[in-house]
């Protein structure tokens, strides 16, 4: 669902997850090189944390959000008519929760992706990305 999202939003889906890992593990590897591989694993253990922390808001008020449409949904198609009010409050539902299944996708990819490249850099004991 989501993914048609992104594609009517004009953002592919595909390989995103892959692409900010490789990004993230780029950037771990040039911080590695100045600060050393303690400090490395230190700082993007900070924006693992913070990511996961942001996407597990994001997907909270996307479902608060999912369940507040299901429930108009259903309170709509009980009826036999549906007044101009309740329209518009279904249409604004609707567009909040396109909008925020979009920044709760974004939100999960980045923590994700900040997920997979810190066990790359841990795994591999450092990071030895060539551009």
């Amino acid at each position: 669902m989501v993914d048609g999202f992104l594609d009517e939003a004009g953002f592919p889906s595909r390989d995103v997850v892959r692409g900010l890992a490789a990004e993230i593990g780029y950037v771990m590897g040039c911080f590695e090189r100045g600060y050393g591989n303690e400090a490395t694993v230190l700082r993007y253990r900070e924006l693992l944390d913070a990511e996961t922390t942001r996407a597990a808001g994001l997907i909270r008020t996307f479902q608060a959000t999912a369940d507040a449409l299901v429930l108009l949904e259903r309170v709509a198609a009980g009826r036999d008519r549906v007044s101009m009010g309740e329209r518009a409050r279904l249409g604004i539902m609707r567009e909040r929760f396109r909008g925020q299944a979009l920044a709760a996708r974004a939100a999960a990819d980045a923590a994700i992706a900040a997920s997979a490249a810190m066990t790359a850099f841990v795994r591999e004991g450092s990071v030895t990305h060539t551009r």
